[in-house]
């Protein structure tokens, strides 16, 4: 029954002129350095994460979901599935483009192993900020549509830019993607504060969906 689900927000996706909207948006900054593309896909993820659960209030169609004889857990797991597999390609689109530009001005010198290195470590990025953008989706739940979370997001971003300065880049959900991305080494006190800040988005937007069913 999941991949029923998983299926029809696929195809919601598909659908909407939003998801070419946002490919084709993003190809336009792949001449940027890695720690900037970091930090749009820091926005980019958070509306994605926001727009696919956001937009069922939006369109009045989360009542429909709600009273529906099914476990709630499928649609918000099929949800996130596709949100991440729209993420991934946004993310290996991106990469692709810069790639691209490197070759296209004349870039020289690098090797596989640098080239995998690189790759592996913008993935990760990607992943991370893939894994906390999950807090857009609860924000977008508890505000019943997707401009909110996308606000915060931008407050989030300038915030993040005085937190840097101030040393506590390792510390901030938001940033510590962003400096695994321009190289920067982190440790097992980052990983716990992604960790929490993501899970805490996923287990939130699960216990609104089930908290949601019962109003």
């Amino acid at each position: 029954m999941l991949h029923a689900f998983i299926r029809n927000e696929t195809l919601k996706v598909r659908r909407s002129v939003v998801f070419w909207v946002v490919a084709a948006v993003w190809g336009t900054y792949y001449s940027n350095v890695l720690d900037s593309i970091a930090s749009l896909l820091v926005v980019g993820f958070s509306f994605t994460s926001a727009w696919v659960f956001g937009r069922e209030y939006t369109d009045r169609t989360i009542k429909d979901l709600l009273v529906k004889p099914i476990p709630k857990s499928y649609s918000v797991l099929s949800k996130f599935i596709v949100t991440a597999m729209w993420n991934i390609l946004i993310a290996l689109f991106t990469f692709a483009m810069i790639t691209a530009a490197g070759a296209v001005n004349g870039a020289h010198g690098g090797s596989a192993d640098t080239f995998l290195r690189v790759f592996g470590t913008y993935m990760t990025a990607a992943l991370f900020i893939m894994a906390v953008s999950s807090t857009s989706a609860l924000i977008a739940n508890l505000t019943k549509g997707y401009l909110a979370p996308i606000g915060v997001i931008f407050v989030i971003i300038i915030v993040s830019n005085a937190v840097v300065q101030f040393g506590f880049g390792p510390y901030f959900p938001w940033t510590i993607p962003v400096l695994l991305a321009k190289g920067a080494d982190i440790g097992f006190v980052s990983v716990m504060i992604l960790a929490l800040t993501a899970i805490a988005g996923f287990a939130g937007t699960v216990a609104w969906w089930r908290y949601a069913e019962h109003k």
